[in-house]
């Protein structure tokens, strides 16, 4: 019988400072009712002092393992998706291995941006029908406000980022495909990925980088190269596009219809691109998680903080047919067709 990969456990971890629209405000020139009404968010988390992306991927990945009930030992293979990483190299995936006290297993790196966790769980899914990994542990972990500018000429990003991670544990699972939409076997069934680099430098952190002349001089510094640049129109209208038209397709070709679908936990970048793909798939709001309003836009850690809270409430249960979607910069997106 086929390998399948199954979703033995989530986890998520939220640093606990709390900043709201108000604070922001005192900040820069905005208002709670502008944030709201463009993004959606309320509010957001950021770490306090220094917190690297691997510290809060910790915490989410040891949730993860403990609800899984498998030994940290029995982990065979660490893929780390961030765009945040704790140095320039090396990424983050090696340190996990090292900070969990696993064995010397093979750790890689996803660098996918805000369609980290799509990316991962597809590489994830191609290594364990493989034989390559039989428990394997996909952690998503952000830290963006460290790099954010504060001041009016970066509220267009600085109201829409926050801190935290995300982890799933999955496993190998022996099973024969059964008729009905998407089949009837628990775990991973299809991926679909895309990616269109013309759309790079509307959505991007230029320095530190090899295409960036001076590295990290003063000039470059100044510059403010450092910071995200993002072109919000452009990316919305990318987002949505390519959102709905990547759900439709994956839909379609594994015999899936609106209606078959429990929860759709799309990436949490802007409140309106996920109510305009809903609208578009038919879907009605109970089939949707967001929660962008507590959380913001926490890049690669969105999805799978999502899927670990909407265990805690009860609305991801086993059996469930499950929609991933992402869309982020590169640009980059995909989706995950899995039955819980």
């Amino acid at each position: 019988m086929a390998l399948h990969t199954v979703v033995r456990g989530v986890g998520h971890f939220v640093p606990e400072q709390v900043v709201t629209n108000d604070d922001l405000a005192r900040l820069m020139d905005t208002s709670d009712e502008w944030i709201r009404e463009r993004t959606g968010i309320q509010e957001r988390r950021f770490v306090q002092n220094v917190t690297p992306a691997s510290e809060l991927g910790v915490h989410a990945a040891k949730l993860a393992i403990e609800q899984a009930g498998v030994s940290p030992t029995a982990v065979d293979y660490v893929i780390a998706a961030t765009l945040s990483p704790d140095y320039y190299f090396p990424g983050i995936g090696t340190l996990l291995q090292h900070k969990l006290g696993l064995q010397h297993v093979p750790a890689l790196d996803v660098r996918a941006q805000c369609s980290g966790l799509v990316y991962g769980l597809a590489v994830a899914d191609s290594l364990i029908r493989a034989g390559a990994a039989k428990t394997l542990l996909l952690v998503c972990a952000e830290v963006q406000s460290i790099v954010l500018d504060f001041s009016t000429s970066g509220r267009d990003t600085a109201v829409l980022f926050g801190d935290g991670a995300g982890a799933l544990v999955l496993a190998a699972e022996e099973g024969q495909s059964l008729p009905g939409p998407g089949n009837g076997v628990r775990g991973v069934i299809d991926s679909l990925l895309g990616s269109d680099g013309s759309g790079a430098e509307l959505l991007c952190v230029e320095a530190p980088g090899s295409g960036t002349p001076g590295f990290l001089s003063q000039e470059v510094v100044n510059s403010a190269k450092w910071r995200p640049r993002m072109d919000g129109r452009q990316v919305f209208k990318h987002a949505v596009t390519r959102m709905g038209d990547t759900a439709e397709a994956i839909l379609q070709r594994n015999g899936v219809g609106a209606e078959d679908i429990a929860l759709l936990i799309p990436h949490q970048a802007n409140l309106r691109i996920n109510e305009a793909v809903r609208e578009r798939l038919g879907l009605r709001p109970e089939q949707v998680f967001n929660n962008i309003e507590r959380y913001g836009n926490t890049t690669a850690a969105t999805i799978p903080i999502c899927m670990s809270e909407a265990v805690e409430q009860g609305r991801l249960k086993q059996g469930d047919l499950v929609l991933t979607l992402a869309f982020g910069a590169g640009f980059t997106w995909g989706a995950n067709l899995l039955r819980w």
